[in-house]
């Protein structure tokens, strides 16, 4: 299986099946999808998609670049309107409690979003989501705009969630650099003139090891372990995640 779906009309689509875990299973195939902007899909995309058993789409996009660039409809997925983004919590002010390192820019900000309790809420919705789709041949696409930040979070606290280990996570996020060798690409496609200049440069800003580094160090520092973050931030507790690692795990 392909891991980088290279359907026209997508930005960064990429398939989160094939990866091992510590518990000795492997994620199913299938199942969850990663994304940046998904508004050209052409109709042969569509075709693919509906192969594929795609249902949920979760769109963690500001409401303004849903209105600017808004998804491509279909009557085989629904769109579920998910921003993580404007940060309406605490986050910030934690972050700067947090005792770190200098970590980088993006690192800062991704402290922010996991910390905070709106970006809790996005993130929480997504997991719930994730916990009805379980019937086999149906499939989930969570994304953002670049498929880099936004969708780069959710899929490391599902990687984490479902046991996988630290350097295939960090291997699925940098792998979007390799996307984007060419920053012309989102520049075109993705920054709004007249939107936020914040998720612009997030966008063109490429990702690095510390900005992974800088979540892990944010919940252990607040939560103590990532199986209380879970339960406590994500309202996901033992036996939801029993559930979750049935359903997307074999």
């Amino acid at each position: 299986m392909k891991r980088i779906l290279n359907l026209e009309g997508a930005i960064n689509l990429r398939e989160l099946g094939g990866y091992p875990t510590k518990d000795g299973t492997t994620i199913k195939y299938n199942k969850l999808l990663r994304s940046g902007d998904i508004s050209n899909l052409t109709n042969k995309s569509l075709k693919y998609l509906k192969n594929y058993g795609l249902k949920y789409v979760v769109d963690f996009r500001s409401t303004s670049e849903q209105r600017t660039w808004a998804d491509t409809t279909s009557n085989f997925y629904k769109i579920y309107s998910d921003p993580v983004y404007p940060l309406r919590g605490n986050g910030q002010k934690l972050v700067n409690l947090v005792k770190h390192d200098e970590y980088s820019y993006l690192g800062a900000i991704y402290q922010s979003v996991v910390l905070d309790a709106h970006g809790q809420q996005a993130y929480r919705f997504l997991f719930n989501l994730m916990l009805d789709n379980d019937q086999d041949k149906q499939s989930l696409l969570f994304h953002c705009a670049a498929g880099k930040d936004r969708t780069g979070i959710g899929a490391l606290l599902i990687l984490k969630a479902l046991n996988v280990d630290y350097e295939t996570i960090t291997k699925d996020y940098l792998l979007t650099n390799l996307m984007y060798e060419d920053t012309k690409t989102i520049e075109k496609t993705l920054n709004d003139k007249n939107g936020n200049q914040s998720i612009n440069k997030m966008n063109m800003t490429k990702g690095d090891f510390q900005s992974i580094t800088s979540i892990f160090s944010a919940i252990d520092h607040y939560y103590g372990d990532f199986e209380n973050y879970l339960n406590t931030a994500m309202g996901i507790d033992k036996d939801k995640l029993a559930k979750l690692k049935a359903i997307y795990t074999e």
